[in-house]
C-alpha cells in the first residue's frame, strides 16, 4: 500500500498541542519548583518560561 502526499507532509499532519495538557505540565513544574524549596508567593508572580528556566537550574 502506497503512502499519500498528504501524509507526507509532517507538519501538516501534526497534532496541535492543547491548552489542557499544558496546563497541567505548568501544575507539576510549579510543584516541583515548591519541592524544590522556592516559596509559594514567588512560583505564583512566574512567568511559565521563568518556571522553566528556574527548573533547568535546580536540576543541574
Amino acid at each position: 500500500m502506497r503512502i499519500r502526499r498528504s501524509m507526507r507532509k509532517k507538519p501538516l499532519r501534526r497534532p496541535t498541542k492543547k491548552a489542557g495538557p499544558k496546563r497541567y505540565r505548568v501544575a507539576q513544574q510549579k510543584k516541583r519548583l515548591a519541592v524544590a524549596g522556592i516559596p509559594e508567593t514567588i512560583i505564583r508572580r512566574m512567568t511559565n518560561k521563568d518556571i522553566r528556566e528556574s527548573l533547568m537550574k535546580n536540576n543541574a
